[in-house]
C-alpha cells in the first residue's frame, strides 16, 4: 500500500459519472494539489468536445489522445488526476497506471445512471436505453478498474466530501 507522504499524485479512475471530477477537485483543494482532468486537457488541445472527437475522428483516435495525455500528466507532481472512464481499456494505459497511485471510484450502474441520465454529452451512451448501455459497458470494464486500482472506494449514496475523506483515510 502506498503512503500519502510518498506519493506525488492521486489518479482517479472509474466509470463516467462516478464522481471523478467532483471528488478530484475537492481532493486537490484539500491537499493544495493541482487538479487535472484528462478529458478537459484533450478538449482544450483539440479545440473540440470529446463527443465531437468521437463523431469526426472515431473512438480509436480519441483513445490515442487519451494515452498520450495520461503519459504526460502521470509525470507531473502534486496533482489529482481525473481520467476518462475508458482509460483502462487500453493496455498501454494499464502499464502507465502501474506506477501511479490509483483510486477506483466504484459506482453501481443505478448510481451512474442517476448521475448522468440528463447528460447527452456521453458518446458511448447515445441512443435508447442508456441504463442498459451503462450496465453492458460497466460489466466489461469492472475487472479492469479493479486490476488497476490500489484502492477501491464504493461511492453509492456518499457525498463528494465523504468520498474524499475515505480516500484520505485509506492513504
Amino acid at each position: 500500500m502506498k503512503n500519502l507522504a510518498m506519493i506525488s499524485n492521486i489518479t482517479l479512475i472509474g466509470f463516467m459519472g462516478s464522481g471523478k471530477t467532483t471528488v478530484g477537485k475537492l481532493l486537490a483543494s484539500i491537499l493544495a494539489y493541482n487538479f487535472i482532468d484528462t478529458d478537459d486537457l484533450i478538449e482544450s488541445k483539440e479545440g473540440i468536445s470529446i463527443s465531437e472527437i468521437f463523431k469526426t475522428r472515431g473512438e480509436e483516435h480519441f483513445r490515442q489522445l487519451e494515452s498520450s495525455t495520461l503519459n504526460h500528466v502521470i509525470t507531473l507532481k502534486n496533482s489529482v488526476i481525473s481520467t476518462g472512464g475508458g482509460i483502462v481499456t487500453i493496455d498501454r494505459n494499464m502499464e502507465i497506471l502501474k506506477d501511479a497511485n490509483v483510486i477506483y471510484l466504484e459506482a453501481t450502474a443505478r448510481q451512474i445512471y442517476n448521475n448522468i441520465k440528463h447528460d447527452r454529452s456521453r458518446p458511448l451512451l447515445e441512443g435508447d436505453d442508456m441504463y442498459s448501455k451503462i450496465n453492458e459497458i460497466l460489466d466489461t470494464r469492472r475487472s479492469l478498474y479493479e486490476g488497476a486500482a490500489d484502492h477501491i472506494i464504493q461511492v453509492d449514496g456518499k457525498t463528494p466530501e465523504e468520498i474524499a475523506s475515505l480516500i484520505l483515510r485509506r492513504m
